[in-house]
C-alpha cells in the first residue's frame, strides 16, 4: 500500500462533490443558507475548525511519513487518542468549518459524503495494518481511546 492509503479513493470524489455543492448552493441562492443573520459568526466558528483540522493534519503528517517508511505502526501522538485522526480532522473539523464559511448547508452534506466514502475504502487500509502488523495492530486498536472511524 503507499502512503497514501486509501485517501485518493476517498478525497477527489469528496471535493468533486463538494464544487458540485458550491455550484448548486450559489445557483440557489439564499436557498441552502444556515444564516443571513450572523454570517460574522459563522465565519469566526468555521475558521476555528478548518484551523484546527489543517493542524491535526500537519500535527500526524510528518511522524506518518517516517513511521510508514520506517515499516513502524503509528502509535504515539493523535494515533493514541484517535485510530484514524488525518480522516478525523477533516471529517470532523475541516469540511464542516469550511461549510460554515461558505454558508451552506448543502455544502455541509459533504460531511455525509465523505463518511460514507470513508466507510467504504478505509477497509483496505484496515486489511494492509491486519495483515503487515498482525498482533501488534490488534493490540493498538485495543488501546486507542477513540475508536471513531
Amino acid at each position: 500500500m503507499k502512503i497514501t492509503g486509501a485517501a485518493p479513493k476517498i478525497a477527489i470524489p469528496t471535493i468533486i462533490y463538494m464544487f458540485i455543492a458550491i455550484y448548486v448552493d450559489k445557483l440557489n441562492y439564499p436557498l441552502f443558507k444556515i444564516s443571513l443573520d450572523n454570517y460574522s459568526t459563522l465565519v469566526v466558528i468555521g475558521v476555528i475548525m478548518v484551523m484546527i483540522g489543517v493542524s491535526m493534519v500537519i500535527a500526524v503528517q510528518g511522524k506518518l511519513r517516517k513511521s510508514f517508511y520506517s515499516g513502524l505502526l503509528m502509535q504515539d501522538g493523535l494515533y493514541k487518542v484517535l485510530k484514524n485522526p488525518m480522516y478525523d480532522a477533516y471529517l470532523i473539523f475541516v469540511f464542516p468549518g469550511l461549510s460554515l464559511l461558505l454558508n451552506s448547508w448543502l455544502v455541509m452534506t459533504t460531511f455525509i459524503v465523505n463518511f460514507i466514502l470513508l466507510q467504504i475504502f478505509i477497509r483496505e487500509e484496515y486489511r494492509y495494518l491486519d495483515n503487515k502488523f498482525d498482533v501488534e495492530y490488534k493490540s493498538y486498536l485495543n488501546n486507542v481511546w477513540v475508536k471513531f472511524l
